[in-house]
């Protein structure tokens, strides 16, 4: 139980917590093990059948790229070093082969702004690595930041692709109904506190209205002076979700409001904002749950039934490299 406890992933705390709560109460305590017992089962079976895949396929790098893989956060996150944006995706794609980068721009900016950060990090990765190019992976809004470092900061020619995740190229209306209707006040104290917070966790000068580049009238207006180069293959995807529950907090309070506005959407992101390029691939496994904002970048390091995260972007980037990316 020790070993349970320190070990498993899909665990959680919640369910650590009341394991604790019931331990002592006859009955109840034998049921709730073998819940855990279930649970963590599955657990390991998955990660054995994982481990075994990923031995036999080694020797084929099927995740090696001709350039390297840049992965790109969305908005109100960093590229931490022990908190990892991304989940248990980069250490899969290493595994198989992909060299990987992240952005490190700010967690809160504006998309020009970003886009000028990411052209220096595009540049710096080039000179570290001698590569001639780049391919992008970007989540939320880190799409639209990678759009204007291409189109606006000269980066065209250093990123071979463009896959945006989840990114809202057509804005939020929800996010625009808020910004307009909440007291003036109100949004003010929430972005003095988020960028006294955001400072010490290491942004320079965080800007928490960087969330207006978001609305829908916002990207409108952007998207028609960013237009995209025909030498950067830009491709999309988005996942769903089927009901509030599918998303963690606050994606499940937020589901059914951008649901109103937007339409179907991840819990943050409508499915018809996030269609971009020439490929677009939408995530919407069988059952009832759906894939959430967060789910889509193993955000919880939660096993989904129906959809692994990490072999999807194994399999993203085995695309990538069958094409001669």
């Amino acid at each position: 139980m020790i070993r349970v406890y320190l070990t498993s992933v899909q665990l959680g705390i919640k369910t650590r917590i009341l394991a604790a709560l019931v331990w002592w109460i006859p009955g109840v305590n034998i049921w709730y093990l073998m819940k855990i017992m279930r649970l963590t089962g599955r657990e390991a079976e998955l990660e054995t059948e994982k481990w075994e895949l990923d031995e036999v396929r080694a020797e084929s790098e099927i995740c090696k790229t001709r350039y390297p893989i840049l992965l790109v956060h969305g908005v109100f996150f960093r590229d931490f070093k022990y908190l990892n944006y991304w989940g248990r995706i980069p250490r899969e794609l290493k595994r198989n082969g992909a060299q990987v980068f992240y952005g490190q721009q700010q967690s809160a900016a504006s998309v020009e702004d970003s886009g000028r950060e990411l052209a220096a990090r595009i540049r710096q990765i080039m000179e570290e690595t001698g590569c001639q190019q780049v391919n992008i992976i970007a989540h939320s809004k880190g799409g639209l930041d990678a759009r204007a470092a291409i189109a606006h900061c000269g980066m065209a020619s250093c990123v071979a692709t463009l896959t945006t995740i989840n990114t809202p190229h057509r804005g939020c209306v929800f996010a625009e109904y808020l910004l307009n209707h909440l007291p003036d006040r109100m949004v003010r104290r929430v972005a003095d506190t988020y960028n006294a917070a955001a400072r010490h966790l290491g942004d320079a000068e965080p800007d928490f209205m960087a969330v207006q580049d978001l609305t829908a009238s916002a990207c409108e207006s952007r998207n028609r002076i960013t237009p995209d180069n025909p030498d950067v293959v830009y491709e999309s995807v988005m996942s769903v979700c089927h009901k509030a529950r599918s998303g963690r907090f606050p994606l499940n309070m937020t589901y059914r409001l951008v649901n109103w506005f937007d339409g179907p959407n991840d819990g943050l992101v409508a499915v018809d904002s996030a269609e971009w390029g020439s490929r677009f691939t939408l995530l919407e496994p069988a059952g009832r749950r759906g894939i959430s904002h967060g789910d889509v970048i193993d955000l919880n390091r939660e096993n989904i039934p129906g959809f692994d995260v990490r072999e999807f972007y194994v399999q993203l980037a085995a695309g990538l490299k069958d094409r001669g990316y």
